[in-house]
């Protein structure tokens, strides 16, 4: 899906972003309107497994999220060099494709992005049975179904009603969905990918994080290990902001989004409203 800027504000620019687990493309409607409207193009793709994408049953390892978005970037057209966003799993993605092409990078914005120290523990029970080949399987279709269907409530009185302008659920009910987040699970490490963000940082192409101080599934303690992996990075902590906060606290997330964009092309930027907020499929 592509959001387009009002043609009186297109700045010729063009944001990749890539949404993170279980909740498809529609999770950055909020943030991709304020990008647009200060004229940007903005690309928000459905990964695979997710959304109305394939549901391959290949391993999701970290190869085939480098070549998944290579493919995605060659199918759309995306002119390079280009700035690259995800949130969580999408942003560890992004990071992992940004590290190995550098040069088509412009710019890198990660929001709470998994890879590195994450809350509970990778070593409880649960963890080392959903690795094991058939009883992993058995428990997913019970724990993995009622956590993936669950309401997912703010941890947070003060985290923000941003409303999410979709349904995650309809996904669900096309083949193959849960398989594909198991599949994701077991062979794309969430945390202790460190090596990831330092090559990125290494790199030197400009770099974002935005974290939260109440995000119950990214831990905090990811801040300070991502700021020693990447020391050149601008590193943004939003107060009260929790997993979701960049559609539950847009109006805090997106001016730094904007920010960091304005510093690497002033000239690109504006703050002028003028968002064709149309949702075109590619």
């Amino acid at each position: 899906v592509w959001v387009e800027p009002a043609p009186e504000v297109a700045n010729g620019e063009t944001i990749v972003m890539l949404h993170g687990l279980y909740i498809p493309h529609f999770m950055f409607a909020q943030n991709a309107g304020a990008l647009a409207g200060a004229g940007y193009r903005v690309l928000l793709p459905d990964l695979f497994g997710h959304g109305f994408s394939d549901r391959p049953t290949e391993k999701y390892d970290q190869a085939f999220f480098e070549r998944q978005i290579r493919e995605l970037l060659d199918a759309t057209g995306v002119e390079k060099p280009f700035y690259l966003a995800g949130q969580s799993t999408g942003a560890m993605a992004a990071t992992l494709y940004a590290s190995q092409h550098p040069d088509q990078i412009k710019g890198l914005m990660l929001i709470v992005p998994a890879g590195l120290r994450m809350h509970g523990r990778d070593d409880d029970l649960i963890s080392n049975i959903l690795r094991t080949p058939i009883a992993g399987e058995w428990l997913w279709r019970v724990v993995g179904r009622r956590q993936l269907l669950a309401p997912w409530k703010p941890p947070c009185d003060e985290c923000g009603d941003g409303p999410l302008l979709g349904d995650p659920l309809i996904q669900a009910e096309y083949r193959g969905y849960f398989p594909a987040m198991l599949n994701i699970l077991r062979h794309f490490p969430l945390r202790g990918q460190d090596d990831i963000f330092k090559a990125a940082g290494d790199a030197g192409f400009p770099m974002l994080a935005i974290f939260g101080d109440k995000d119950e599934t990214v831990h905090i303690d990811s801040a300070d290990v991502f700021a020693a992996a990447a020391p050149n990075a601008v590193l943004v902590i939003i107060e009260n902001g929790d997993h979701a906060m960049n559609f539950r606290k847009s109006e805090a997330v997106n001016p730094v989004l904007l920010s960091f964009l304005a510093d690497l092309n002033p000239v690109a930027s504006t703050d002028e409203p003028g968002a064709s907020e149309e949702m075109a499929s590619e």
